[in-house]
């Protein structure tokens, strides 16, 4: 429940130039003033559809809208997100100024990105679809190897953290 210190969930993860949003409760627009601005999001993944994971999105879908966005917008949830994201076209409208997509994932299912992958995971909570995310990173290429390394001059210590 909102109170005066504290709102509804929200997360917003920066990734490189990606700016991702897990949920968007009521007031997630608010919180975002207070801390880092109304950034424009990449995409939003709703976790599940009671109210308070989503109750917000509308809202700054208008925001988004007013601001002139013109960027497309992704939004991605459990199945049931067409359905409910539908009827709260009353509230952000029919016309906005950029492209929303709404996309139901599956189970397990896997979002590649640049460098990383957003994966599904289900978990339960209550009596509908739920999911957790998870942030995959790719592999990073080359491996150190401090022999090596030493070896071609390098000192140890702080001279192998530069070169890492």
């Amino acid at each position: 429940m909102p109170s005066a210190r504290r709102g509804l969930p929200a997360v917003l993860i920066r990734r490189g130039g990606d700016r991702i949003l897990f949920d968007c409760g009521e007031g997630t627009q608010r919180q975002l003033l207070r801390s880092v601005g109304l950034v424009d999001v990449d995409s939003v993944f709703v976790t599940h559809l009671h109210a308070d994971h989503w109750l917000g999105l509308p809202g700054m879908l208008k925001s988004l809208a007013l601001r002139e966005r013109s960027e497309p917008l992704t939004v991605y949830g459990p199945p049931g997100l067409e359905q409910v994201m539908g009827a709260m076209r009353i509230v952000y409208g029919r016309n906005l100024p950029y492209e929303l997509n709404i996309i139901e994932l599956g189970r397990w299912d896997s979002l590649d990105r640049e460098g990383y992958e957003v994966a599904t995971v289900p978990v339960t909570h209550g009596d509908r679809p739920a999911y957790g995310y998870a942030l995959i990173e790719n592999p990073r290429p080359g491996e150190f190897d401090p022999r090596l390394a030493e070896n071609l001059g390098v000192s140890p210590g702080p001279d192998f953290g530069r070169l890492q």
